[in-house]
């Protein structure tokens, strides 16, 4: 019976006590998943944050343009160092990783392909100090100290990120783009190049992203493969050679402050140009991912 001056209409509108519960209990678990999604992001704004505070006093075009030997120090060896033995354990990882990943995801048996993504999740295991010393056991006594081993161990590391990202893209793909293409007559390995992949190729240049942001950032395996140096070496990779990561390590533990300024100012050069790959990959995929 509804109250005096209410209609029926009116009084069944009105919430009830469980309805009012839900409502409350719902509120109660949007403030607390709020409340998660900022203490999860909340370090890396940190990070960044510190990083640049102590940074920026030390950054000058003399840094990015000049080598550690001129007058006014720099890190222009390191810079391109990093690139260039990224850049080469990409291009040799990128095409064998993706078509590993297309081959577990689409073509492999399924215990050929349980054991690949064994495998697969053992090496996204492994720590990079071993990575690290597998090259200077293994290629440094064939390759020396150089580029080459530097670019080796890196690809050691990447290669498992790329299959991975390669093989999850490709399963969020609608079965029903494969059954449209193959009702068509396209064959299988037709659909699975020009449907299957160009369809995920936006998660596989992300897989290539983070593939290259982890290279980008190692250290151990370049100290014990790369070693550094205080020469500019452009696609010289049969001699030792200068990264980021490298130059952080030993400013950082220098005794004057120049030394680890520079050191801060690297780690800052070092996000900024993480952060551009993706932006930039993020940027020509975003009207192309998957649904």
């Amino acid at each position: 019976m509804s109250a005096p001056g209410v209609s029926l209409h009116e009084a069944l509108l009105q919430p009830g006590a469980h309805d009012l519960r839900r409502a409350r209990t719902d509120w109660i678990m949007q403030r607390i998943f709020q409340v998660a999604a900022f203490l999860a992001v909340l370090p890396l704004f940190a990070l960044v944050f510190y990083v640049t505070l102590r940074a920026l006093p030390w950054l000058s075009p003399a840094l990015l343009t000049n080598n550690p030997l001129d007058q006014q120090p720099g890190i222009l060896n390191a810079v391109v160092g990093s690139l260039q033995m990224t850049a080469l354990a990409i291009l040799v990882t990128g095409p064998i990783g993706i078509a590993g990943g297309v081959y577990l995801s689409e073509f492999a048996p399924r215990r050929v392909a349980a054991i690949g993504e064994l495998v697969i999740d053992i090496m996204l295991g492994i720590p990079s100090i071993v990575a690290g010393i597998f090259a200077f056991l293994v290629l440094v006594p064939i390759l020396g100290f150089s580029g080459w081993a530097g670019s080796a161990a890196l690809g050691v590391l990447t290669l498992p990120i790329v299959m991975r990202t390669t093989q999850e893209v490709m399963r969020l793909v609608p079965p029903s783009i494969r059954e449209a293409s193959l009702a068509l007559g396209v064959p299988v390995w037709r659909t699975t190049l020009l449907v299957t992949v160009r369809t995920a190729l936006p998660g596989v240049l992300t897989g290539l992203v983070l593939a290259t942001s982890r290279s980008l950032g190692e250290t151990a395996p370049l100290l014990m493969t790369a070693r550094g140096t205080n020469a500019e070496n452009f696609l010289d990779f049969g001699t030792t050679m200068n990264a980021m990561p490298i130059v952080i390590y030993q400013y950082a533990n220098a005794a004057d402050e120049r030394s680890i300024g520079q050191a801060w100012a690297t780690a800052l050069v070092l996000m900024v140009i993480a952060l551009l790959l993706n932006v930039l990959v993020r940027w020509r995929t975003v009207n192309s991912r998957v649904a």
